[in-house]
This record gives C-alpha cells, sequence and structure tokens, in this order.
C-alpha cells in the first residue's frame, strides 16, 4: 500500500512537473511569438546589409524563408526535450537554413549577372551626357535600348547634334520629303528637350528658304536653353552661283544669350548687326564660311567681341579691307582663306598662329610679337613679292610654311635681305614655277634666314 502510494505520489509529481514544464514551454513560446517579428527583422536586415540587398518585390522569397526558419528555431527551442521530435526539427532547421542561404547566393549571382551584362546601367550622369555628345542623332536615339536609366538620357542629351547627311537616301522622292524629314526629326527631339540646359546645338543640313522658320525657332529653343555653342553649317552640296543665304536673327537674341555665347559658327548665312548691337562679350571661337558681310559690318561685329581666342574667316566676300577698330587682345588664332579683300589690320597682341590663304595683300600684324607659326599660302607672285609682303609681318616666326605659286622676275638680281627672319628654324617651302625656277630668288630668300635648323622644300616645274 505505502509503495503503491508512493507510486501514485511519484506519478502525480512527475505528472505535475510535467504539467509544470509545459506551463513554462508554452510561456516560452508566447515570449517567443511576440520576439518573432523582431528575430525576422534583426535576421532580414543582417543578411540583407551583407548581400546589399534593395527592398523591393523581388524580395519575398527572402522574407518568405525567413518567416519558416523563425518558426523552425522557435518550435526547436520549446520541443527539444523530445528527442525524436527534436531530431526531426534539427532536420527542418537544416534545410531551411539550406535553402535559405542558396537563395541569398543564387540571388546575388543574379544581382552579379544583371551588373555584368549591363555595364552602363551605373555610369554617372557626366559620363552618359559625354558618350552622348560623341553620337550621331540617329546613334543617340539607339541607346535608349540599353537599359530604363538610358532610356530617356538622351532627352537630356547637353550637346545634340543634328546632321541633315545622315538621313539622306536615294528612296526619298525628293529634297523636300529629305528636308521635312529632318525638320521633323530636329522638332520631335528639342520638345523632348524642352525646359533642360543645352549647352551646345549644331544643325547641319543643306540650306533652302523653306528652313528660315524652323531655323529662327531652333535659334529661340538655344536662346532658351542656356546655350554656350552654337553652330548653324547650312552650305549646300551645289553652292557655286547661289545669292540666297540664311540671314541671321539678332533680334531673337536676349542678353543673357549675349553673355552666355563662347563658340559661334555659321555657314551660308548673312551677317547684319543692328546699329545697337553690343557684341558677344563672352565669346572666344568664331567661324565663318561662306558667309556675306561688309567689311563694315564685320568689323563693328568683331570690335564688341573683345575675347575672342580663335576666328576664322573663309570664303567670306568682303570687298574691303579685313580690319578690327580696337584691339583683341585675347586672339591667338587667325585664319583668313579665299576672302576677297585688299588688306588685313588686327591688333592682336597675343596671336601665336596665323593661316593665310589668298591673293597677296597688305597684312598689317605689327603688334603681333608673340606670332610663332604661320601657314601662308600665296597665288601667282614673283618670289621678291612674297618676300616683301612678309618680312615685315613674320619678324618673329619660328615655323614657316609657304606654299605659293611663283613667276619669275622682270630683272633677276641678288638683294641681301639678311636677319630679316632672325628667329625662324623651320621652313617648309611649296613652289610652283609656271616657267623658270628663279635661282637668285630663291638664294635671297634662304639667305634671309641664316639661323634655319630644318628645311623641307619641294619644287613643281
Amino acid at each position: 500500500m505505502g509503495n503503491t502510494l508512493t507510486l501514485m505520489l511519484g506519478r502525480t509529481t512527475m505528472e505535475h512537473c510535467h504539467a509544470k514544464q509545459i506551463c513554462q514551454d508554452r510561456a516560452t513560446d508566447d515570449r517567443f511569438q511576440r520576439c518573432r517579428p523582431l528575430i525576422l527583422r534583426a535576421i532580414s536586415e543582417h543578411i540583407r546589409s551583407k548581400l546589399n540587398l534593395k527592398d523591393g518585390p523581388a524580395d519575398c522569397k527572402f522574407q518568405l524563408w525567413s518567416i519558416l526558419l523563425c518558426s523552425a528555431i522557435s518550435e526547436h527551442a520549446h520541443r527539444k526535450s523530445t528527442y525524436e521530435k527534436g531530431a526531426a526539427n534539427n532536420q527542418l532547421y537544416a534545410v531551411l537554413i539550406t535553402v535559405l542561404v542558396s537563395y541569398c547566393v543564387h540571388h546575388e549571382q543574379i544581382n552579379k549577372k544583371d551588373i555584368a551584362s549591363d555595364p552602363f546601367e551605373n555610369l554617372p550622369e557626366d559620363i552618359r551626357c559625354t558618350i552622348l555628345s560623341k553620337l550621331s542623332l540617329k546613334e543617340v536615339v539607339r541607346t535608349s535600348a540599353l537599359s530604363r536609366k538610358w532610356k530617356r538620357s538622351w532627352t537630356v542629351c547637353p550637346k545634340p547634334r543634328f546632321d541633315g547627311t545622315t538621313i539622306r537616301s536615294k528612296s526619298m522622292r525628293g529634297k523636300q520629303q529629305y528636308i521635312q524629314k529632318f525638320i521633323s526629326n530636329t522638332n520631335a527631339v528639342l520638345a523632348q528637350c524642352h525646359g533642360t540646359v543645352v549647352e551646345e546645338l549644331a544643325v547641319k543640313i543643306d540650306f533652302d528658304s523653306m528652313l528660315v522658320e524652323h531655323l529662327n525657332n531652333w535659334i529661340s529653343f538655344a536662346v532658351s536653353s542656356w546655350t554656350k555653342s552654337l553652330a548653324f553649317d547650312l552650305t549646300p552640296e551645289k553652292f557655286r552661283g547661289r545669292v540666297d543665304r540664311y540671314r541671321f536673327p539678332f533680334e531673337l537674341l536676349d542678353i543673357g544669350c549675349i553673355y552666355r555665347l563662347q563658340q559661334f559658327q555659321l555657314s551660308f548665312g548673312y551677317i547684319q548687326p543692328p546699329m545697337k548691337f553690343s557684341g558677344f562679350m563672352n565669346l572666344k571661337k568664331l567661324d565663318l564660311h561662306l558667309v556675306h558681310v561688309s567689311g563694315q559690318d564685320l568689323e563693328i561685329f568683331l570690335s564688341k567681341c573683345r575675347n575672342l581666342e580663335w576666328l576664322s574667316i573663309i570664303r567670306c566676300h568682303l570687298s574691303d579691307e579685313l580690319k578690327v577698330n580696337g584691339p583683341l587682345p585675347h586672339l591667338l588664332y587667325l585664319n583668313v582663306a579665299g576672302c576677297e579683300i585688299t588688306s588685313i589690320a588686327i591688333h592682336a597682341a597675343k596671336l601665336t598662329h596665323f593661316v593665310y590663304d589668298g591673293c597677296p595683300v597688305s597684312i598689317d600684324l605689327n603688334k603681333s610679337s608673340k606670332l610663332k607659326t604661320a601657314d601662308v599660302s600665296i597665288y601667282i607672285v614673283a618670289l621678291e613679292q612674297v618676300f616683301t609682303e612678309l618680312a615685315n609681318v613674320l619678324i618673329n616666326v619660328e615655323n614657316l610654311t609657304l606654299d605659293t605659286s611663283c613667276k619669275p622676275p622682270e630683272l633677276p638680281c641678288l638683294i641681301d635681305h639678311r636677319c630679316k627672319f632672325s628667329h625662324l628654324k623651320f621652313l617648309k617651302l611649296v613652289l610652283f614655277f609656271s616657267e623658270d625656277v628663279g635661282t637668285l630668288s630663291l638664294i635671297s630668300f634662304l639667305r634671309s634666314a641664316p639661323f634655319i635648323e630644318k628645311l623641307e622644300m619641294r619644287v613643281i616645274g
């Protein structure tokens, strides 16, 4: 009886202890359940930080596996006293850990593959803009297929260039269809760029009268877009005999544009600045090609662009002298080629490079004491005359290229011109003689440059 009672009491005590353990396990489980969200967040953030995962729909599987992992940990924690169930839960725990880690590694590999397959995705915006500035309009638009970030990059390109020669096709019915397609394409792109800063705007198209209104609109767009560089190349394939030109609309410019513009190129245009034109104060580069402008208008225009560093005037028929009323203190490069002019007189103290191609005219660059390089091409003239024209202009020149068509002098003689080119070190001569070679003239010319270190000469008879 005593043994039975003892056994019953022992069983009762064991049941009580088991019940008490169950209550404690339930309490532990309840506390764990309340902590589960915190555990989930801690695990998720830790692994996310290790793998640099981003928030988004792609992380749903990751969150699901995290929840199942927490459930497995919970079950294993409060039932570990039972060997079989504990072993089963250990297996579940191991499986879930394996799946979670596999998923994370797979996710990371996918990210790495995405980056490797799209090397342009993470390029900085300034680099994308630089790349786009080097491409044609057709190629720029094609870049929208590279990635999501590139889809609209071309619409904020700071240097749009429109080249009409790239859309020419034999299948087009005529010139009007070609021009209309160019106008439509250009207007569509500029409409997308409206409201953005466009640093450079370049248009290349054969000039036609139906373009005038649209060219003016593109000038207005450049003004509103804070453009610093403007280039309109309108030279047609067949321009000889044509007197029509695009008249540059100075009236469309505002004060802001006049101050901002730093580079200006105009081909096959007409320039007539208004009487009160204040000039492009910060213009550094000016390129005029086949432009109709009077000598007086060009003088007014240039005299109000005091910050010019680079000036090129090609095939501009002034029928007058090319001069500037006042100094151009920053001018470094001057190119005058194929122009109908009577003389050149420019005060440019910092000029270092001078290019001239045309008939022999009076050239006054006496103030250009830093002139070191000159490329001169003069047509059908006696070598003595060439020397006379250049002797007072190229006093300090160190590098001279002279290309000329020479005729023999009326009275050949050996003239002493020693030390007229006392700084000349490199001389390249390309001489074309229509008759006999003027040997004495050539000797006189060479004697005037006694310090030459390198001489290249080509004589064509």
